[in-house]
């Protein structure tokens, strides 16, 4: 059941943070107006958290073999942990936009 839940908890942000990357790309001048770049960009994004996930998840049976199902707990609360602070910055820029001053013009 605990697995269940933390599957629903985790799978939703990673969607969604992979579709803010995609859409933060696509307004990069580089791809704008480009479908396929933006797909093979999109996908590449997609793969490489793909294949790092599956990589980190390999960590799994050897630490619960050796140490126990608290260091499992353990390492993935410093994945996530680890996933938070890179993405500190993105997160400030989403929580706290920079404010955009209006310019008045005299008429």
């Amino acid at each position: 059941v605990m697995l269940c839940i933390m599957g629903i908890l985790v799978g939703g942000p990673n969607n969604i943070i992979t579709s803010a990357v995609a859409a933060d790309l696509a307004s990069h001048p580089s791809v704008k107006g480009s479908n396929k770049s933006l797909g093979t960009v999109t996908g590449l994004i997609n793969g490489c958290g793909a294949i790092t996930a599956s990589i980190g998840l390999l960590a799994v049976g050897p630490l619960q073999q050796q140490y126990g199902w608290s260091s499992v707990w353990l390492y993935l609360i410093g994945c996530t942990t680890t996933g938070t602070l890179l993405m500190s910055t993105k997160i400030y820029a989403e929580l706290f936009p920079p404010a955009v001053e209006e310019e008045t013009s005299a008429v």
